[in-house]
């Protein structure tokens, strides 16, 4: 819902890129018109793709993931609120692996490089973590249990955290509920030997802990 945040995340690519997909869990970016990508210099193709409702970070991630199955070396996941410094993409780029997850800005997950032969090992992002948090934390645990390098790059990334919450106070309500819940999905995962088993998307858990109700 700030595609003010995602025009400046847009603007700050400045190496080339193949295939973008935006994936609009706020549902506007068509009245909002995205002018800035129709001439963006760096930009191969993209693809928006509209949501009738908020489908969540885990979800989100996993379908541009399944959507593209070909990709050569792996997925670069990157938050709207981020934004790249003047040759930091291509320093980022170039440190990524098809064999690694590669990890820059703070949190790491706001811009994140699972590599291809990582999503065949580990699998997807577990969605029950809806509709935000712990699914990063999840999935690096199950990728390190696999043995999985995490690469920290030093490029230069910028993140303006937790900004859809910010911008709707309405949302600290639903966010703080969300968030305890998937902590404790989480704990119960790792503490109490949940894992290695892969849970289900829950259709109750989905409509319990949306912020779109």
């Amino acid at each position: 819902n700030r595609y003010d945040l995602l025009e400046r995340c847009l603007e700050s690519i400045d190496y080339p890129v193949d295939t973008l997909i935006i994936i609009d869990n706020g549902g506007q970016a068509s009245l909002w018109g995205c002018p800035w990508l129709v001439d963006h210099r760096q930009i191969d193709d993209y693809r928006i793709w509209s949501m009738p409702s908020n489908l969540g970070v885990a979800t989100s991630w996993n379908l541009s993931i399944k959507a593209t199955p070909y990709s050569k070396d792996g997925w670069l996941l990157l938050n709207s609120d981020a934004w790249f410094e003047p040759g930091a993409l291509q320093q980022f780029h170039g440190e990524c692996s098809p064999d690694t997850i590669t990890l820059a800005g703070h949190p790491g997950w706001s811009c994140a490089h699972v590599g291809r032969n990582v999503v065949a090992k580990v699998g997807l992002f577990c969605e029950n973590f809806h509709p935000a948090y712990f699914e990063d934390n999840d999935f690096e645990r199950r990728a390190q249990a696999h043995g999985i390098p995490i690469v920290h790059s030093s490029a230069k990334v910028n993140h303006d955290n937790s900004s859809t919450i910010a911008s709707d106070p309405s949302l600290a309500e639903a966010n703080a509920k969300s968030f305890q819940a998937n902590q404790e999905l989480y704990l119960r995962r790792w503490n109490d030997g949940l894992y290695p088993m892969f849970e289900e998307w829950s259709l109750e858990r989905r409509c319990e802990l949306g912020w779109d109700k």
